[in-house]
């Protein structure tokens, strides 16, 4: 399936949509429609802060704790087993 960007607004907007639905009577169709926008809509958010994390631990100044940190939490966010990673970073980045 290909994808297609759009803004974090119309992002925002489904998601105020999908919860004004909630409670109403729907139909099956459109309940299963609602459901499968709401999962889209989960995913979407935690690549957005996966993304956000690991622009923070590229951004931040090299040999730093606060790097470290945020190299940490955005291998916690990709559920990367700790058996699998290095203590620090293994190379530089140019």
């Amino acid at each position: 399936m290909s994808k297609v960007q759009i803004s974090k607004d119309f992002l925002e907007g489904v998601k105020h949509l999908l919860q004004e639905l909630e409670g109403h009577p729907l139909d099956k169709t459109t309940r299963l429609l609602c459901k499968a926008l709401q999962q889209e809509l989960e995913a979407k958010y935690e690549a957005l802060e996966r993304r956000k994390t690991f622009s923070e631990y590229k951004t931040t100044t090299q040999g730093t704790k606060e790097r470290e940190n945020a190299r940490q939490a955005y291998l916690n966010q990709k559920e990367i087993h700790k058996d699998w990673r290095t203590q620090t970073e293994t190379h530089s980045p140019q």
